[in-house]
Parts: C-alpha cells; structure tokens; sequence
C-alpha cells in the first residue's frame, strides 16, 4: 500500500511538471515569473526587443515593470500564462507599474483563450495614499495595455501620464509621450476617475524641490488611442484626457454611472481638456450628475455618433476657456437625451469655428445653447423635440422607429458614413447617433462596436447594462440569464 501511494504521489507531480511546461511553451516565454515576483527589471533581467515576458497564472501583491525596452519592430510582450493573474495590493497606492523609462511594450491578457481579461487588478488602499490599480508613467513611451480588469481603487483605476520631477527631464519641452494605446480594459468601482490621461494643470504644475516651490509645465502626449472599454461605477470623472496635443481618439468605449463619490467639478462622464485635439466618436455614455461630455480648452476637436443619456446638468458641454485660440469644434450625429440644464452647450469668443450638425436632442428645453460671442458657427439638420414621443424604440432604447422624424432628416457629413451600431448610413441620413435600419445600404466592415456594459453587480446589489438602451428589471433578468445559461 505504501508502494502504491508514492508511485501515484510521484506520477501525480510528474503530470503537475509535464503540464506547467506544456503551457510554458505555448505560451512562447522568453522570461517566466511565477507569483511571489514584484519587481522585474530588464536591465537586470537581460531582457531584449523582442521577448516575451511571462507571469504565471496565481496571485501577486504588486508588479513592477522596469526598463523595459523593446523596440518599434520587435516590442516586448508581457503577458498572462496559465490562467488569470491577480494583483491586489491593500498596503501601498498600486497594482500594476509601468516605470523606468520603459518603450515599446505590450501588456496584454490575452495569455488565456477561456478569460476575457487575463489580468485582474486591484488596488484599494486610501491611507496615506490613495491607491492606483495601474500606473503607466516615469516617462514611459510607445505601449499598449490590453485585456484587464481594473476595480475598486482608492484613487483612479488607470493614470496615464508622468508628472514634473524636480530634475526637469519630464518637462514639456524635454519629454513627449507618445504612442499609447489602452484598450479592452473593464473598469469599475474607483474611488477616483476611470481613466487618468495626461495632465490637468495646463497652467503649470507645482512641485516642491529642495524645500522650494517650483512650478514645471506638464508634458504633452502625442497619440493617444483609447477605444473599447468599460467604465463603470467611477467615484470621479469617468475617463479624462489632457495635454493630447495629436492623434487623439477616444472610441466605442462604454461609461455607465459616474461621479458616484459626488465631488465637485469630478462628475463628469468624460473630460477632453486643454490642448488635446481628440476623435471623440461611437460611445455611449451615460448617467452621471452633471456633464456626459465637457470640453475645456481643447483643440480641433470632433464629436460624433456618440449617445449622451441621463445627465445632471448638460449633455455636452463645451468651453474654450482662453486656450487654442481658433480651434474648430465639430458635432455630427449626436443622440442627447435626458438633461437639466443644456443638451449641447458651447462657449468661446476665440474660436475659429463651430459646426454643429445632424444631432438629435431631446429636452423640454435648452436643446441648443451656443454662445452669441462664438464667432463662427454652422448649424444645420439638427433636430430639437421637447419629448421622446413618437423618436425611439421605447424609452429604454434609443433606437429609432419607423415614422420618427429623424430617419431621413440629416444632410451627408463628408467622412462620416457609419453609425454607432456600424450600419452604414443611408443617402439622406437619419439625424442622431443611430442610421433607421432599413434605410442603411449595408454595415462597415472596419468598424469595431462599442463594447457592451456587463451585468455584473455593484457592491450595492445593483446591476448595468450599456447596449444602447437602459434595461427594465425584466430585460435585465433575461440578460442575465442568457449569460448563465
């Protein structure tokens, strides 16, 4: 019997082997980590452009990325193996790091085919540091951070940008960053915003160097893509972006139910700030207590085919608050619904132009409210109607019907022939962010959806959903139950 129990003890480990080895080479690891890792520097690990970085599947306090240096052709991955990695980090403000100058690097979760995000971070301590679940910055440059799950933070679930050193080497006349995409990333339940992306302090950041007061100008970021998230339950603003100075987009992404924490000036479903000239298109956003949208300061900028839904005060709100003098700000195909103060609402006597087309906003009043010392404004194919009667699908769903008014109602805008569900639009375009369906000729094949809100619950038994519609109980339960079933 003894024999018996070492032989399949010994069979047993054998097996246990065979298997990490196995999924090891599938996933094609250059460097393994196994948890129990905090800090993995390149420079000390001989890690190369090229390689790839694997962490093994099991739960990890923090992780560390250090000078990680890939390359334009051959970047370095970081990713999953085994299953879903785990951070959470209750004792300091962090999860995941992205730090020492690193370029070139992709941190994905795809490492697992059976889980959607590969890495599960989390980061909630509040004392004496709010904590950040990701940190990407120390003028790291040229990344990609991909399928994660990011909740329950004492700060902001993701910050995105490297604040002034006493040493001047992040300042905007030293350091850019640059090519930075953030996408696939559920995030949800932060003490503070979503999504922290480039500075707010347009005017000047102060520091303290040497017991002395310093103020140093923020760097600026020259592309930024951030497209295909989930953003729900902020206790701020649900995503920000500052300092975006070009190839800014923000798209198909989902914000569902911000400003939970009631700050003020901190509730808004999106900010574009100074300098930032952004693609702002295909999202839906929804819920929150003052702004869907607001706009400070920004460059040439465009927003379309997004849906505002359910906002405290306006749905967009838009102010040029003496910055980029001559910018053009664009609105094409915007469906705003449900708003207490203005549904599009713009302000800037130094603006070169403003070009408002092709929304529908629905309110009992202030549909429009453009600033009479706005010099240059366009306005035409706009539809205002005080009630939802007679527009949409129902009042939880922001489609169109049959003989709603704005089927057919819009002029073609040059560069925009898609909606927000991806159907192509029709040759007399309907007004608003969804094409009437029948009259579409077909769907764009090189457009991605939004990704839809989960039904998962909030802490409070709560439940969302984003699909371009706000669920009744009964629908919610349905959806529910197709996932479990």
């Amino acid at each position: 019997m003894n024999y018996v129990t070492n032989a399949f003890g010994v069979v047993l480990i054998s097996v246990i082997v065979c298997f990490s080895q196995t999924t090891l080479a599938q996933c094609d690891c250059t460097h393994t980590f196994s948890p129990g890792a905090t800090v993995i520097n390149g420079t000390e690990q001989g890690i190369q452009p090229g390689d790839t970085i694997c962490i093994e599947a099991g739960n990890y306090e923090f992780l560390r990325f250090q000078e990680i240096h890939g390359s334009a052709d051959a970047p370095v991955k970081i990713i999953n193996c085994g299953g879903q990695v785990v951070i959470h980090n209750e004792d300091r403000a962090y999860g995941l790091v992205l730090e020492g100058a690193s370029a070139f690097v992709q941190i994905t979760g795809t490492g697992d085919s059976a889980i959607e995000y590969g890495f599960d971070v989390s980061a909630p301590d509040k004392d004496p540091w709010p904590g950040v679940a990701l940190v990407l910055g120390d003028k790291s440059t040229n990344y990609e951070i991909d399928h994660m799950e990011v909740h329950h933070t004492g700060f902001a679930g993701v910050t995105c940008k490297t604040d002034p050193q006493c040493d001047g080497s992040a300042d905007q006349d030293v350091f850019v960053q640059r090519d930075v995409a953030l996408h696939h990333l559920y995030v949800h339940d932060t003490g503070g915003e979503g999504f922290y992306i480039g500075s707010t302090q347009s005017n000047g950041h102060t520091i303290t160097c040497d017991g002395t007061q310093e103020v140093h100008q923020p760097h600026y970021l020259e592309g930024i893509q951030v497209h295909h998230n989930i953003i729900e339950r902020t206790g701020w603003d649900g995503a920000q972006i500052g300092m975006a100075r070009s190839n800014c987009a923000f798209y198909a992404n989902t914000i569902v139910d911000v400003g939970g924490a009631g700050e003020q000036y901190q509730q808004q479903g999106l900010q574009i700030g100074a300098y930032s000239s952004c693609e702002v298109y295909n999202n839906i956003i929804m819920d929150g207590p003052a702004m869907g949208i607001i706009v400070l300061g920004a460059g040439d900028s465009r927003f379309y085919n997004n849906l505002v839904v359910d906002f405290g005060e306006d749905g967009i709100y838009a102010n040029q608050q003496d910055f980029a003098a001559g910018a053009t700000w664009e609105f094409y195909y915007n469906t705003i619904v449900d708003y207490t103060r203005n549904g599009l609402r713009v302000h800037g006597a130094d603006l070169g132009a403003v070009i408002v087309q092709n929304n529908l906003i629905v309110g009992a009043e202030g549909q429009l409210a453009i600033g009479n010392e706005v010099p240059n404004v366009t306005e035409s194919g706009n539809l205002t109607p005080t009630s939802v009667d007679g527009l949409f699908v129902s009042d939880n769903d922001f489609h169109l019907v049959e003989t709603s008014p704005a089927r057919g109602a819009g002029t073609a805008i040059n560069n925009i022939d898609f909606d927000l569900d991806g159907q192509l639009r029709a040759t007399s375009p309907s007004v608003g962010a969804y094409e009437y369906l029948a009259d579409s000729p077909g769907t764009a094949t090189d457009i991605e959806l939004p990704a839809p809100a989960t039904t998962s619950q909030s802490d409070d038994g709560s439940d969302s959903d984003g699909c371009g519609c706000r669920l009744n109980g009964a629908v919610r339960m349905l959806s529910i139950l197709s996932i479990i079933f």
